[in-house]
């Protein structure tokens, strides 16, 4: 029961693998550009690249406090 609640929301990572991750992203939208667009709100980060967009979305931990 616990794995299939576990891969319904993802699973644990290394955040060493997590920072790889989005080093290499990096690397890859800005791989030939001096510049690039990005938007940022309060809770979420857009990036435009590639004909496409990155969206990165913090959510807030819901439950009682």
């Amino acid at each position: 029961m616990k794995k299939q609640s576990q891969s319904a929301r993802g699973r644990y990572v290394s955040a060493e693998k997590v920072q790889t991750l989005f080093a290499q992203l990096g690397i890859e939208l800005c791989s030939g550009r001096k510049r690039i667009r990005a938007a940022r709100s309060e809770k979420s980060i857009i990036i435009y690249a590639n004909g496409g967009t990155v969206n990165i979305s913090f959510n807030e931990k819901g439950g009682a406090k």
